[in-house]
């Protein structure tokens, strides 16, 4: 996945109001303090531990609508490591979408007739990816973006999730009537190197990943390469 502009740089002054942060740089004519820092939108729900510290390194997408309330888009953070992360979840989709194209998953085998946004369950939500296996059986993929990184192991959630656990548990229908199911942790962490539930950040939720498995349904982590051109789906990482 490229980034449609070439981003731009600035320094995170705060992240605040779940959806918004304050940023500067010096060599921004119109912003060059922080005392008169620019607002703008952050695309992210989570709690964000360690991608959100005052006087990170970030990277903004330009909407160039000077008629949006918040022009630029907050999607990169670097960490004091140098390690890439996208803050931006609404990219984990294409990402993962793009992985799943070229055959990167290569534990969840070749798919084929890959659709994305589709309804399904009995609620009519919505699953991230759809497909069919060789064999002709459907394949339902949910995307989890991974930025919580602890010691090189990355966790989800970041705080409790009660959307993720509904998720889950549609997918265990889905196991349930015939088909396959999968979630597919998408890091967007630099230095996260295996994926596992976050029991210590929600609970319910590690607990729900135990009964899914033995429901049938798989988990996979995908690594990535993430840079202020694009980030590049690598590989399998292991999941726990």
């Amino acid at each position: 996945m490229q980034f449609d502009n070439p981003l731009r740089e600035a320094f995170l002054v705060r992240r605040y109001k779940r959806f918004l942060a304050d940023v500067y740089h010096p060599d921004w004519p119109e912003y060059a303090a922080a005392e008169t820092p620019l607002t703008v939108h952050c695309p992210n729900t989570g709690a964000m531990t360690g991608c959100a510290e005052p006087g990170m390194r970030v990277w903004l997408s330009d909407s160039n609508n000077s008629k949006r309330k918040y022009r630029y888009t907050w999607e990169l953070a670097e960490t004091s490591s140098g390690a890439g992360i996208c803050v931006n979840t609404q990219r984990a989709n294409t990402v993962v979408g793009e992985a799943l194209q070229l055959g990167l998953l290569k534990s969840l085998g070749p798919l084929q007739e890959l659709r994305a946004e589709q309804r399904y369950g009995y609620d009519n939500r919505r699953i991230d990816w759809l497909a069919r296996d060789a064999q002709g059986q459907q394949v339902f993929i949910e995307v989890k973006s991974v930025t919580l990184a602890e010691q090189r192991q990355g966790y989800f959630p970041d705080t409790v999730s009660k959307r993720a656990s509904e998720h889950l548990l549609s997918l265990i229908d889905m196991c349930r009537d015939g088909h396959r199911a999968a979630v597919v942790y998408c890091v967007l962490h630099g230095d996260v190197q295996s994926v596992q539930a976050a029991a210590h950040c929600d609970p319910a939720y590690a607990e729900l990943t135990h009964k899914a498995k033995q429901s049938g349904v798989e988990f996979y982590a995908l690594q990535t390469d993430i840079t202020p051109q694009g980030i590049r789906a690598i590989g399998e990482l292991p999941s726990k």
